[in-house]
């Protein structure tokens, strides 16, 4: 099971979400620890006592009902109380960090410098008696020990506002904001990648099939695509490559045509004055010699012909055109039989004359050696028509050049008799040109295996 998509949409997505998620996580781990020197209280919950210690003060410096206004704005983190301590002349000695405190704290207040203010900041074990307002992530790595801020500033009675708080970057809520935040962040990333994805998938799609159809030899401009330059630069090095393929096809085509037309003439004198040639060993061999030439000359045309041709691509009933092709070679006497695991009607988009030629040229081969058997099915995303022969096989050694133009798997036939050993050019040619493609082995038992594979 895949957990990360194959497609370009899908992978965006999910990039897209888990940029997210890690900045949300991002942002948690720093505001839960960020700290002046990554071991006392943020700055963010400093900042938040300070203002709350100071509207304590403000709040009951000239009230006389104190204990009952600090029992109402007390919270978990944060309680308040008034009382008598010692002698802030025998308060404990502030640290640096417990001095800016309370010089933020007078600051807030407008104190004189001289007014009485403690600090003190301790670490103590977290315990059931004892407050931990930590979040989940700083009991985690923070361990079993909790940080409390405890404040005393005088009141202008004499009297000691106190105040023990519990230091948090965060407040208690802070999960259900994080799951609301992940929530409404995510739906528009969502959407967003949708949107965004769609207009850049379109094209692609457009591209993916026109690429299949040249495949299969059409000729597919593609209009201008709207969307990124990257997409458009794609699509017009798509128009410029068909454009440039097809003027070398085209000029490879016109040059083979002209060639063998021009050596017609020549063969076609050669012939006629071999004919007045006195020894007959000698005229027999010179005619065969012409002959075989004549046949090379023949299928080379043929076969640059039906290049130049361009046949246009068109929905068959493969099964059809398959049992046409083993019916064709019934007429003349030979035993093909003939299955197809496709159901009827299935249609198949393709040059079906060029198809045919490829799979008559590997029928016909095979059917020299006995009985034949085809077979049609689809394989995965790939259709299938094996061909199967009673012959002896290839030599292992010769099967990477079958495909090469001239050569001859049988050396007893001639030319004049067999072909020029471009049968099966023309039909791996064929085959290329619908995105295909022919694989020979041989077989276990007996025979060779001719696999015609063709994209769905």
């Amino acid at each position: 099971m895949r957990l990360f998509p194959r497609s370009m949409f899908g992978q965006l997505l999910v990039v897209w979400i888990l940029a997210l998620l890690t900045a949300h996580g991002v942002a948690v781990f720093m505001m839960s620890w960020w700290r002046v020197d990554h071991t006392t209280i943020h700055p963010m919950s400093a900042h938040k006592i300070v203002s709350r210690t100071a509207s304590a003060y403000q709040l009951v410096a000239d009230d006389d009902n104190k204990d009952e206004l600090l029992s109402r704005i007390s919270l978990h983190d944060s309680v308040f109380q008034v009382g008598q301590s010692h002698a802030p002349l025998h308060w404990p000695i502030m640290d640096e960090k417990e001095s800016d405190i309370a010089e933020s704290l007078r600051g807030m207040l407008h104190l004189p410098v001289q007014w009485p203010v403690h600090v003190q900041l301790q670490q103590i074990p977290a315990s059931q008696e004892v407050q931990d307002v930590r979040n989940w992530l700083e009991r985690i790595l923070g361990g079993r020990r909790a940080w409390r801020l405890d404040i005393e500033v005088a009141l202008p009675d004499g009297q000691i506002l106190m105040g023990s708080h519990w230091p948090t970057p965060m407040p208690a809520h802070w999960g259900q904001v994080l799951r609301f935040s992940l929530l409404v962040g995510m739906i528009p990333a969502i959407l967003m990648a949708l949107i965004f994805g769609r207009r850049i998938m379109s094209p692609l799609r457009m591209l993916t099939q026109a690429a299949r159809r040249v495949s299969r030899g059409e000729t597919v401009m593609l209009a201008p695509a709207v969307g990124p330059d990257g997409v458009r630069e794609i699509t017009q090095a798509f128009n410029d490559m068909q454009e440039s393929l097809g003027r070398i096809v085209k000029g490879r085509t016109q040059m083979l045509a002209a060639i063998g037309h021009d050596l017609r003439t020549p063969l076609t004198s050669l012939r006629i004055r071999a004919e007045f040639v006195e020894d007959e060993s000698l005229r027999v061999a010179m005619v065969r010699t012409l002959d075989e030439m004549r046949v090379m000359l023949e299928e080379t045309l043929n076969f640059a012909k039906d290049d130049a041709l361009q046949e246009p691509t068109q929905e068959v009933p493969l099964n059809q055109l398959v049992a046409e092709v083993v019916e064709e070679q019934r007429v003349l006497g030979r035993v093909l039989s003939f299955q197809s695991q496709l159901e009827e009607g299935f249609l198949y988009r393709c040059r079906p004359v060029h198809l045919k030629r490829a799979l008559n040229n590997l029928v016909d081969n095979a059917a020299r050696y006995g009985a034949v058997d085809v077979h049609l099915r689809a394989v995965g995303h790939r259709l299938q028509i094996e061909v199967l022969d009673q012959g002896p096989g290839i030599d292992p050694d010769q099967l990477k050049h079958v495909f090469e133009p001239f050569v001859r798997l049988d050396p007893s036939r001639s030319p004049s008799t067999g072909g020029a050993g471009l049968g099966l050019t023309i039909a791996h040619s064929c085959v290329r040109a619908h995105g295909g493609d022919i694989v020979l082995r041989n077989r276990d038992t007996a025979g060779l295996s001719a696999v015609i594979e063709l994209p769905s």
